[in-house]
C-alpha cells in the first residue's frame, strides 16, 4: 500500500531522508547473496536445464523462478531438415533417460517419476534404436515442450506457480545395443538411470517374462536353462551373458579398460576354465593367445574397446540396486537423491513397498538350474568386483547410499539359493 508524503515535505527532503537506509539495504541484499553463493561451494549449478550437480548429498537447489525459466525453444526448422535429417542441438530435450537393465525396477521407476508435477514422461517405453526413432522422438517432444512453454506465458504474472519441467523417457536394455552411440552423439548432457539385480534374480524374472509376455518363445518351451548359457544367439533375449551387467556398463567409457585385472573381470577369466559351450577344450597355450589379443599386444589386433563397441560417454550415470527400493531406509534416501539428480524442488512421495505375483515358468532355486545358477554366480562375482572396483570410482557415477549398495553387490556372489554358498 503506497502512502502519500506529507505536503510540507519535498522531493529533495524525501530523497535526502531515505538515502542511507537505501544504501544499507543494498549492502544487507548484497551479503545475503554473498552468503548464499559460498554456502553452497561444492555444487556444481547452471542455469541451463540440463546442468549437472555433483553432489549427491546436498539439498536440492533452490533457485528463483526467474533462474528456472526455461530458456527460449528455437525453431524446429533449426533441429530438423525438411527430410528428418538432424541439423541443429537436440541435447537440451532430454533431461534424464531411464536406460536400466530389462527386469530392474524401470517401470517402478518410470511410474514413481512421474508422480511429480515437475516431470514429463511418456506414458510407455520410447526406444530410440534408430535415425527414424530420433526423428520422432524430435517431433514429439517439441510439441510437448512448446504446449509447456504456451502454458508458461499464460502464467508469467504469476511466477509462483511456475516450475521447471524435466523431460524423461523409459528405455530398458539401452546398454545391450548401439542406442547407446546415439546417446553419446545427440544426448551428451542427458542423465542416465541405471537399476541392476542379482544375476540370478534377474535370469529368472527376465526368463519367467519371456515365456509368457513375449509372443517369439515357442523355441524356448523347447530348451532347458543350460541352454542359455553363454551368448544370446538367433536374436534370443534370455541368456546369461546379458546377466554381465559390468561389460555392457564398460560400454560408457567411464574405466580405462588397460591391464590384466579389469580386463579380466570384463572378459571372465576368473572362470574360464570351466567347461562352456564357446571355450570348452583351450588349452593353456591358446587362452595365452587369446588374453594377448584381447589385450592388445598382438599386432594389427583391435584393442578392448572396440571389441566391446565402448562409445566413450560425457552422461551422468545414476545406478541402484533393486532392492534398494524394496528397503524402508534406503529408499527413503533413493527418493531424496533420485530427486535432486533429476532436478526437482519438490518432493517425492514416500516409496511403498510392492510384491508382483506373476506366473512364473520355472522356480530357478529347482536342482535342475544348478548348472545355470553356477554361471551366474561367477558373473555376479565379475561385476560386483568391477563395479566396486572401477565403475564408481568415476566422477560420472553417483550412487545412493552407498554402503548398502556395496553390501548388496556383495551378495551378488553366493548363490541365494544355497544359504552356505561360499565365496
Amino acid at each position: 500500500m503506497f502512502v502519500k508524503p506529507p505536503a510540507n515535505i519535498t522531493s529533495k527532503s524525501l530523497a535526502s531522508a531515505f538515502l542511507p537506509h537505501l544504501v544499507l539495504f543494498t549492502l544487507l541484499v548484497t551479503l545475503f547473496h554473498y552468503n548464499k553463493t559460498t554456502s553452497s561451494s561444492g555444487t556444481t549449478t547452471s542455469t541451463h536445464p540440463s546442468s549437472t550437480s555433483t553432489n549427491i548429498d546436498s539439498p536440492p537447489s533452490q533457485q528463483s523462478q526467474q533462474q528456472q525459466q526455461q530458456p527460449p525453444i528455437p525453431p524446429i526448422e533449426s533441429l530438423l531438415a525438411p527430410n528428418g535429417t538432424i541439423i541443429g542441438d537436440i541435447s537440451w530435450m532430454l533431461d534424464f533417460a531411464i536406460i536400466a537393465f530389462p527386469k530392474s525396477g524401470t517401470t517402478f521407476m518410470k511410474d514413481y517419476l512421474r508422480q511429480s508435477s515437475e516431470v514429463w514422461m511418456y506414458p510407455r517405453e520410447f526406444c530410440i534404436k534408430s535415425l527414424e526413432d530420433v526423428e520422432r522422438f524430435v517431433r514429439v517432444y517439441y510439441e510437448v515442450r512448446l504446449e509447456h512453454d504456451r502454458q508458461l506465458q499464460l502464467q508469467e504474472n504469476n511466477l509462483d506457480n511456475v516450475s521447471m519441467i524435466q523431460y524423461g523417457l523409459k528405455c530398458p536394455g539401452v546398454l545391450y545395443r548401439n542406442d547407446i552411440d546415439i546417446y553419446r552423439r545427440y544426448f551428451h548432457r542427458t542423465k542416465l538411470i541405471v537399476g541392476i539385480r542379482h544375476p540370478i534374480s534377474w535370469f529368472e524374472s527376465f526368463y519367467n517374462y519371456q515365456m509368457y509376455r513375449n509372443v517369439s518363445t515357442a523355441q524356448m518351451k523347447t530348451m532347458t536353462t543350460t541352454d542359455f548359457v553363454g551368448r544370446c544367439e538367433k536374436h534370443q533375449k534370455v541368456c546369461t551373458d546379458r546377466a554381465r551387467f559390468h561389460a555392457a556398463l564398460a560400454r560408457l567409457g567411464f574405466t580405462r579398460m588397460e591391464g590384466a585385472e579389469e580386463l579380466g573381470l570384463l572378459f571372465g577369466w576368473r572362470y574360464e576354465n570351466q567347461t562352456n559351450r564357446h571355450h570348452g577344450g583351450e588349452n593353456h597355450q591358446q587362452r595365452r593367445r587369446r588374453r594377448r589379443r584381447i589385450i592388445g599386444q598382438d599386432d594389427g589386433v583391435r584393442h578392448p574397446t572396440q571389441r566391446m563397441g565402448v562409445y566413450p560417454s560425457t552422461n551422468q550415470v545414476f545406478i541402484y540396486e533393486v532392492r534398494q527400493i524394496h528397503n524402508s531406509i534406503t529408499s527413503k534416501q533413493l527418493s531424496k537423491n533420485i530427486q535432486q539428480y533429476v532436478q526437482i524442488d519438490e518432493a517425492l512421495p514416500e516409496i511403498s513397498s510392492y510384491t508382483q505375483n506373476k506366473t512364473r515358468a520355472i522356480n530357478i532355486c529347482d536342482d535342475e538350474h544348478k548348472a545355470v545358477r553356477r554361471v551366474l554366480v561367477e558373473h555376479g562375482k565379475d561385476a560386483a568386483d568391477w563395479i566396486q572396483n572401477y565403475f564408481v570410482k568415476s566422477s560420472s557415477v553417483v550412487v545412493s547410499s552407498p554402503e548398502s549398495f556395496f553390501d548388496l553387490l556383495n551378495d551378488w556372489k553366493r548363490d541365494p539359493c544355497q544359504e552356505n554358498s561360499l565365496d
